[in-house]
């Protein structure tokens, strides 16, 4: 069972290389709703582990009822190579499931029930380590009561300014016998910590897309421009925008263009690779992601995963530490809605304490004050 990559989409396959018809109409439909091809792989992913499971208990998709999914838990826990996998991990499982299982009890003919919803009054034997949660997924009587409990943690994707200064001296020091390759994944880790980038739009750069730098301006322009001929990781998943930047990172991509980049006809990705195999071809994702995996490993950083989504979150956040208006943020970030940038613009605690001292300071000689 494996995730496959045609011409035109992502499939799921079966050890014959034949591929889920199911799957293959619930994934055309989240197509047709406009879903990016990142966010239909993961739902690939978590079907590919549930059709594991359905080959390894003898069950077709449809025979799947409620007393199954704690057997599919076990399944998915003893994957997890920890013995257990995290509550938010476990709710995108049954996120996934349900969308499935919704998608086909919609169109009839296949499914009575979702076996991960069940209506209001039902009554499940005692499972340690689930608990009832209601759920808005379908209706105010329906309850998803495999969710497992999640504890607060600290913040962990956001970089604070010590650990960002901690993974640019990582950089000069991993990569400091190659000079281009060291420009180049400085200048990726800087673009997407300044730009709040999604790693598809750093891959979607040509070299044309940004202004020339004009060293008598403090900002310039990076432009995302929707093409249709991109394949599905440099896409764009929320259309055009216009990235205000600095004059000094439009030098330094100018640079890397002139000096450093590997030259390829017929590439005009701004960011390609180094290596004698594949010199001057367009990067990939994973590389990308290989980069930030390695900074982090050799920063020997703590509670936070290198990637970039993180250096992302990390912008947004200190965006909104400045007190820029949150429509702003939401507009640079690329995102459709508010709801959308207020999960990732999170306030430091820092910024808190300074805005508590603020209001303790306005406080200041009245008669109750704390």
């Amino acid at each position: 069972m494996k995730v496959e990559k045609t011409l035109s989409s992502l499939v799921l396959v079966d050890s014959d290389m034949r591929i889920i018809p199911e799957v293959l109409n619930f994934t055309d439909m989240l197509k047709q709703k406009g879903m990016s091809p990142n966010t239909v792989r993961g739902y690939l992913n978590d079907l590919k582990a549930f059709y594991m499971w359905l080959d390894h208990e003898g069950l077709l998709f449809y025979e799947v009822k409620a007393k199954h999914i704690p057997s599919f838990i076990e399944f998915i826990d003893g994957r997890s190579g920890s013995g257990r996998v995290s509550p938010p991990t476990l709710s995108r499982y049954l996120a996934t499931l349900s969308s499935f299982y919704r998608y086909f009890g919609a169109i009839g003919g296949y499914v009575e029930e979702s076996p991960v919803i069940k209506v209001e009054g039902y009554r499940p034997f005692q499972r340690r380590g689930y608990f009832r949660h209601i759920t808005n997924n379908w209706d105010k009587n329906l309850h998803n009561y495999f969710k497992r409990k999640h504890k607060k943690k600290s913040d962990r994707k956001r970089l604070f300014p010590d650990v960002v200064t901690k993974c640019y001296e990582t950089i000069e020091s991993l990569w400091n016998e190659n000079e281009s390759l060291k420009f180049r994944n400085r200048l990726m880790f800087k673009l997407l910590y300044e730009t709040g980038y999604r790693v598809s739009e750093l891959l979607h750069l040509k070299i044309d897309d940004f202004d020339y730098p004009d060293p008598t301006e403090k900002t310039g322009k990076i432009y995302l421009i929707e093409r249709d001929t991109e394949p599905p990781d440099r896409q764009l998943k929320t259309g055009e925008r216009t990235t205000p930047v600095s004059s000094k990172l439009l030098q330094e991509l100018d640079d890397y263009i002139l000096y450093h980049r590997p030259e390829k006809e017929g590439i005009n990705y701004i960011f390609v690779s180094h290596s004698k195999a594949n010199l001057g071809e367009a990067i990939g994702r994973a590389t990308v992601e290989g980069i930030l995996k390695e900074i982090e490993l050799a920063s020997e950083l703590r509670f936070i995963r290198l990637t970039p989504h993180a250096l992302r979150h990390t912008h947004a956040s200190e965006l909104q530490d400045l007190g820029v208006d949150v429509n702003i943020i939401k507009d640079r970030l690329g995102h459709s809605s508010i709801e959308s940038t207020a999960k990732y613009a999170k306030p430091s605690i820092e910024t808190l304490i300074k805005a508590h001292e603020r209001y303790l300071k306005s406080k200041e000689g009245m008669m109750f004050d704390g």
